[in-house]
């Protein structure tokens, strides 16, 4: 049943609500509040260990608190951390991080590189709107409501500048439209009418964070006779590499559907789901043409990979992924993940079949939400 209390919130979750503890002792997770703010809310879900609650009013804000950018702040559903200054978002995405890792007993390396956000504002080079007539927004969080916006103050200037000629246009329309914005890496504007999401290809949405992440995944990777980008969209860790490794495997159901003309032969395109496009390669010597064996030179190793799969990590695929890389001869890897969890519970696994965990890197690609992503550097020598 509701119920309305009054609460004082004492710590942040690294999914972005506050938390509190009810007379009780039980733990209540509040989201758009800050540590040492006093609140009341309405419990909206009770479980035995926890409780889920809408917040009603600030009674008493905490010092930390300072005033969102965006008028939808808590009804778009876009952001969850306008209210908190950038310093503590990072401090808790760092701590969420090392949380997660120890939750499940891997030990962090002493080597950990922590890569925040220099540009927490106007860094989205894509957003998605929805519009109807004259109105032009997102949906609110978790429905199809539409919240009119006239701008917003993640996306690029390029994107806010575009955002009443959008608008008219959509007027013309008779139905609900959806319109892709994309900022491309040459700088132009693109508009995307009423298509599936990335329908012009995945791409990361923080062009200066992903440059630097692209950076750190180049410098771990060693020379190397083959490397293997799983869950690789349209290559975007993997580009970097053509001149450091030998042939190049992009893996996913979403690599695109032509071929660029300035990409270099060894560069192959895969479009397949990762299992089983690594399932059919029996032998190590498939990947390469005319089923020559491997011979690396001296001081490289002959299979590396990169493994970026989506939010809920490897799941049930795990064991069969690792098993076909292993038998791939795989003796470095790159894990990345968008979710501390899931991406801790893929290193364990990893670390409990033999392999090292020599290095991590923490980068934040998504200032003003509770997102982080987490990379880790694997190796196995047998």
């Amino acid at each position: 049943m509701e119920s309305t209390k009054v609460l004082k919130i004492h710590d942040l979750a690294r999914g972005g609500s506050g938390v509190s503890r009810d007379s009780e002792g039980r733990v209540i997770f509040v989201p758009y509040t800050a540590p040492g703010d006093s609140v009341r809310v309405q419990v909206v879900e009770e479980n035995k260990r926890y409780a889920e609650a809408t917040l009603l009013e600030v009674l008493e804000p905490s010092p930390l608190r300072q005033v969102p950018r965006c008028p939808a702040f808590t009804v778009c559903g876009g952001c969850q951390w306008q209210h908190i200054p950038y310093d503590y978002q990072w401090k808790i995405k760092s701590q969420g991080v090392l949380h997660a890792l120890q939750r499940v007993q891997v030990e962090p390396p002493q080597a950990v590189d922590w890569i925040h956000a220099d540009r927490v504002w106007e860094y989205r080079n894509r957003v998605q709107l929805r519009g109807f007539q004259d109105q032009l927004g997102f949906f609110q969080a978790g429905t199809k409501s539409l919240v009119p916006v006239d701008r917003c103050d993640l996306a690029r200037p390029e994107i806010n500048q575009n955002w009443d000629a959008v608008r008219k246009a959509g007027v013309r329309l008779s139905r609900p439209y959806k319109v892709e914005l994309e900022v491309t890496q040459d700088g132009q504007l693109t508009e995307t009418w009423n298509a599936g999401h990335s329908a012009r290809g995945f791409r990361q949405v923080h062009d200066d964070q992903n440059e630097k992440l692209r950076k750190w995944i180049f410098d771990q990777l060693p020379e190397s006779e083959v490397l293997l980008d799983l869950f690789g969209g349209s290559g975007n860790l993997s580009l970097p590499l053509v001149e450091k490794v030998g042939r190049i495997h992009c893996v996913d159901l979403s690599v695109p559907r032509e071929r660029a003309p300035q990409l270099p032969s060894h560069f192959e395109f895969h479009r397949s789901a990762v299992l089983p496009w690594l399932l059919k390669q029996k032998v190590v010597k498939n990947l390469w043409p005319n089923g020559r064996e491997i011979v690396a030179p001296q001081g490289n190793v002959g299979v590396s990979a990169i493994l970026d799969p989506p939010r809920i990590g490897l799941g049930s695929d795990f064991l069969a992924i690792a098993q076909a890389l292993e038998g791939l001869g795989a003796q470095v890897l790159v894990s990345v993940g968008c979710d501390p969890d899931a991406w801790s519970k893929d290193i364990s696994r990893w670390v409990k079949r033999g392999w090292r965990l020599e290095k991590v890197m923490v980068i934040d690609l998504f200032p003003q939400t509770a997102h982080v992503e987490s990379v880790g550097f694997l190796t196995r020598f047998v």
